[in-house]
């Protein structure tokens, strides 16, 4: 029985997901994010158990906190952090300026852009920390950004087995190659992870 641990790294994994359906003239459905990593252990080959699943996510700023969207975001936040076996890892998501003589004016996204901090570090952190301290035995990791290489390429040589799952359109080819293996999911692995009120009659 191989120990599954689910690393999520939300915001790319969100984009992925928005940009998907609408390439495909759709709207992205709303997910249950504890049945996200319960799916992802199901495509692994051989006998698994889903230790816990770590969410990694931006904490809007005050300034971006102003808007609704981002109030809901931060609430749906809070609420994550009280499921069973999944832990929050909060990184940042900070309003910069555009223009030093144009005033940042929330309802007017012209006035600033958005960066996020800490999550490409955090998840670094705690997939290396947990796989030396042998908390798993397979490392999954929810995305395609390709700064994770490095991260792969250290698991692979204390031997820990390493997956990673994209999103279809995304391209984690050169995730490829450091890992063991990786999935492209679709729509018909997201209509397994609908939330009740997501749900297609």
């Amino acid at each position: 029985m191989q120990r599954v641990m689910v690393f999520i790294d939300q915001l790319n994994f969100e984009i992925a997901l928005l940009n998907y359906y609408r390439d495909n003239g759709s709207q992205a459905p709303r997910l249950d994010y504890n049945a996200i990593p319960v799916e992802l252990t199901k495509l692994l080959p051989g006998e698994n158990h889903l230790v816990k699943t770590f969410l990694f996510v931006p904490k809007p700023d005050e300034f971006l906190m102003n808007l609704p969207r981002w109030q809901h975001y931060s609430n749906w936040i809070n609420g994550m952090k009280n499921q069973h076996y999944f832990t929050v890892i909060e990184g940042s998501y900070v309003a910069r300026q555009i223009d030093e003589s144009i005033p940042m004016d929330a309802n007017d996204p012209r006035s600033y852009y958005k960066e996020e901090k800490g999550t490409d570090i955090n998840i670094a952190v705690h997939v290396l920390t947990k796989g030396f301290m042998n908390a798993y035995d397979t490392a999954l990791i929810l995305s395609g950004d390709s700064d994770y290489v490095t991260v792969l390429d250290i698991l692979n040589m204390i031997g820990k087995t390493t997956v990673i799952a994209g999103v279809k359109g995304q391209n984690i080819s050169k995730l490829r190659k450091s890992c063991d293996d990786s999935y492209i999911i679709d729509d018909t692995f997201f209509q397994k992870c609908l939330r009740d009120d997501s749900k297609r009659i």
